[in-house]
């Protein structure tokens, strides 16, 4: 059930998206960074936050939320200082790993050669039956996840933009595994177990 609310949540944003995006004539790739609140306030009174903003949000945010309409957005340097005071550094050397633990968002077991795709303009290095290595997805990225036979990402949970294709795809996915655009690199061969939230080098 949770699956088809989230499945029909991300159907809404997308049409809402498209629309705003002919309406006001402003890039959807940038429209994604919107708020819950801002979008509600869009279509209550046809008010968007400025476009230098959403450049801003799309180049480097931070988001912290105490629920979707209560939260602050830091940019840029606000955005960086803000993580370098509240991320805890990994104690233990995480480059030698040859394990990576996440959580399935959608099952099966695949090998396959590492793609690392974070833009747009880095899709083009995948093909069909790699494995696509993210931060965290998003839906420009989405050409590129349909040659994907699974995909792996450091941060989101099951109602991630990841997880939620994944499940629409049928593919293989984990998601919040920290480290894994860390670990591995383009080219290295690794096992994606989503039965059990494991990718191994092999």
């Amino acid at each position: 059930m949770r699956a088809e609310v989230c499945n029909g949540i991300f159907s809404f944003l997308n049409l809402a998206i498209k629309k705003i995006e002919k309406d006001e004539n402003i890039d959807q790739k940038f429209l994604w960074y919107l708020s819950v609140s801002e979008l509600m306030n869009y279509l209550k009174n046809k008010v968007l936050p400025a476009k230098n903003e959403l450049r801003e949000r799309r180049k480097f945010s931070v988001w912290i939320f105490k629920d979707p309409y209560v939260g602050k957005i830091y940019t840029g340097d606000s955005a960086r200082e803000f993580l370098l005071k509240n991320t805890i550094k990994e104690k233990h050397d995480i480059k030698n790993s040859s394990e990576i633990k996440g959580n399935v968002a959608y099952p099966g077991k695949v090998n396959g050669k590492v793609k690392i795709v974070n833009s747009v303009k880095e899709m083009v290095k995948m093909k069909r039956g790699d494995i696509m290595v993210s931060v965290q997805t998003m839906p420009e990225l989405l050409p590129a996840m349909k040659k994907a036979v699974a995909f792996v990402t450091d941060m989101g949970g099951i109602t991630s933009h990841a997880a939620i294709v994944s499940r629409e795809m049928k593919v293989p996915c984990i998601v919040g595994t920290r480290s894994a655009t860390k670990i591995l690199k383009d080219g290295d061969r690794v096992e994606v177990d989503a039965n059990i939230g494991i990718v191994k080098k092999i």
